[in-house]
C-alpha cells in the first residue's frame, strides 16, 4: 500500500460525471449535477459537495444509488458502500487531496477474454452503442420551427444513401439537432439491421484522429470511419481552424459519398458561415440538403411540455403548461430544465402544481435574463463565436471582421441586457452615437437578412445556455 499518494478529486469526479451524463437526460444532468464535486473519501463513505439544499435532497433521493455504483466501478481499491451529500462550494472539492492509498480514475479495463467476444467495427451494426435509444422520431415534436428538418430526417432514415446525402442540419443550442441525428441512426438500425452505423461528435473525430497519428494507427482509424454505411457527425463546426483534421474529414467524406453511403452532419450555423472551413468542405456540405431548426414557437413549446409529461407519466394543468411555455423561450433544453425544476419542487414539497404555486416558484428560482447575464458573458460568447479575442473586439480597428461582431455586442447589450446607449458606450469605450448607429444598423438589416437572424438566434442560445452550465 502506498501512502501520501496525490489524488485528483476533480479528475475522479469528471470521469464519474462523464458516465452519469450518458445515463441521464441532458437537462436533468445540467440541472442537478452542476457545481458538484467530491469533498472526501473516508472508507466506506464518499462525500459529494452540492450547491444547495434543494440539490442535496434531489440527488440523495433520486441518484444516490446510481452515483455510488459509478464511483465503486471507478475506485475498485476502495470498499465504498455509501455516498453522502453536503452543501459546499465547488472550490472546496476540486483540489488534489492526499489520501492513504492511490486511486485509479481510469474506467475498468476489458479483459482479453471479454475483448475477444466483443464485435469489432466491421461486424457491429451500431458502433459502440453511442446512439441514445431515447431519441426516436416518435418522441420528437415537429413544429413549424423544425418541420422540414424532421421530414428530411425521415426521408434519410427510410432510404439511407439515396436521398439528401449529405443531410446538413443547423440551428442553435438545445433545439433538437442531436435528437434528430440519433433518431435517424436508431430508425436505420431498426429498418436495416445489417447496416453499420457510426455516431460521433466532431470533437471525438478530431481527438481520435490525433490519437491515431500519435500511436501510428491511421489505417485502423480510416477503417473505422470509411467503411461504415451511415456516418453521423454532431457539431461539425468544430472542424473550424483544424487544418489536418479537415484534410482527413475531406477524404472520409469523399470515400463515403462516392459509394452512396449516408452522411448526416449537424452544426450551430450553416456551412458557409463556419469560419476557417475549407471551401472544398463547405461546398460538399451543401451537395445534398441543408435545413435549419429555429427556436420553437409558444404552441410547439407547449406541445413539447405535454409530451415530456407523458414520458414521465405525470401531468400539469394547462395553465401551468402555458406559463412554462411563455417563460422558457430560448430552446428545448432550457424548457425541459424548467419542467424538471417544477416537477422536482412539487414532489419534494408535496404540493400540487397549481398556477399560484408555480408562479411563486419561478419568481424565486428563475432570475430575470437581464440579471442572469453579464457583459463579460456577452463578450466571451461573441468572441468565441467569431473567433476574435476581446482586445480586438473592444479595440479601435475598423476591419469588417471586427466591426460586425462589435455591432452584435451592442445589439445584445441593448436588447438582451436592457442597457442604455450611454451605458453601452461606457462599457465598450465608445461614443454613444457610435452605439446608436451600430444598433440601428442591425435593426434595419435584421428583418431582411436570414443569415443575420440565424447569427443573433444562435448567439442568444449560446448566451442563455452558458448561464445553465
Amino acid at each position: 500500500m502506498q501512502t501520501g499518494a496525490v489524488v485528483d478529486y476533480e479528475t475522479i469526479w469528471r470521469t464519474a460525471l462523464g458516465e452519469l451524463e450518458v445515463a441521464i437526460s441532458k437537462p436533468s444532468f445540467i440541472t442537478w449535477f452542476r457545481d458538484t464535486c467530491i469533498l472526501a473519501i473516508d472508507e466506506p463513505l464518499i462525500t459529494v459537495g452540492v450547491p444547495t439544499n434543494f440539490t442535496l435532497e434531489w440527488l440523495s433521493d433520486k441518484y444516490r444509488f446510481q452515483i455510488l455504483e459509478v464511483l465503486k466501478k471507478l475506485l475498485p481499491e476502495y470498499s465504498l458502500k455509501e455516498v453522502s451529500f453536503k452543501i459546499a462550494q465547488p472550490s472546496q472539492g476540486l483540489k488534489p487531496v492526499r489520501l492513504d492509498q492511490p486511486i485509479s480514475v481510469e474506467p475498468p479495463t476489458t479483459s482479453a477474454t471479454e475483448q475477444a467476444t466483443q464485435p469489432d467495427l466491421a461486424s457491429a451494426a451500431v458502433d459502440d452503442g453511442h446512439l441514445n435509444p431515447a431519441y426516436v422520431f416518435d418522441s420528437f415534436i415537429a413544429g413549424t420551427n423544425s418541420r422540414l428538418a424532421h421530414a428530411a430526417s425521415l426521408a434519410v432514415a427510410s432510404e439511407p444513401g439515396k436521398r439528401h446525402n449529405p443531410l446538413f442540419i443547423y440551428g442553435g443550442v438545445g433545439l433538437g439537432k442531436t435528437h434528430l441525428v440519433h433518431a435517424i441512426g436508431n430508425d436505420i438500425a431498426a429498418r436495416f439491421p445489417k447496416k453499420r452505423i457510426l455516431y460521433a461528435s466532431c470533437e471525438r473525430f478530431a481527438n481520435e484522429f490525433i490519437h491515431a497519428i500519435q500511436t501510428k494507427r491511421m489505417e485502423a482509424f480510416k477503417e473505422r470511419y470509411r467503411t461504415v454505411d451511415v456516418l453521423l457527425i454532431d457539431d461539425i463546426q468544430f472542424l473550424s481552424g483544424k487544418e489536418g483534421t479537415q484534410e482527413e474529414f475531406f477524404h472520409t467524406f469523399n470515400a463515403l459519398h462516392q459509394t452512396n453511403r449516408q452522411i448526416v452532419l449537424t452544426s450551430d450555423r450553416m456551412p458557409q458561415a463556419i469560419p476557417e472551413l475549407e471551401d472544398r468542405l463547405s461546398s460538399r456540405f451543401v451537395w445534398g440538403m441543408v435545413t435549419d431548426i429555429k427556436s420553437p414557437d409558444v404552441e410547439t413549446r407547449a406541445a413539447i411540455l405535454q409530451q415530456k409529461c407523458l414520458d414521465r407519466k405525470t401531468s400539469l394543468p394547462e395553465e401551468v403548461v402555458a406559463l412554462l411555455a411563455r417563460t422558457f423561450q430560448n430552446n428545448i433544453r432550457e424548457l425541459e430544465g424548467g419542467l424538471n425544476q417544477v416537477l422536482a419542487y412539487c414532489e419534494l414539497e408535496k404540493v400540487e402544481p397549481t398556477l399560484a404555486v408555480i408562479e411563486r416558484l419561478l419568481r424565486e428560482q428563475q432570475p430575470l435574463r437581464q440579471t442572469a447575464i453579464s457583459i463579460g458573458q456577452v463578450l466571451t460568447v461573441v468572441g468565441n463565436y467569431y473567433q476574435i479575442d476581446q482586445v480586438d473586439l473592444l479595440g479601435p480597428r475598423r476591419n469588417k471582421e471586427f466591426v460586425h461582431p462589435r455591432q452584435i455586442i451592442m445589439y445584445l447589450l441593448r436588447y438582451e441586457l436592457g442597457f442604455s446607449f450611454p451605458k453601452i458606450g461606457r462599457e465598450l469605450n465608445k461614443d454613444h452615437t457610435t452605439i446608436m448607429h451600430g444598433v440601428e444598423k442591425l435593426k434595419r438589416e435584421l428583418p431582411k437578412d436570414s443569415l443575420l437572424q440565424h447569427e443573433i438566434t444562435t448567439l442568444k442560445d449560446h448566451l442563455y445556455n452558458s448561464t445553465l452550465t
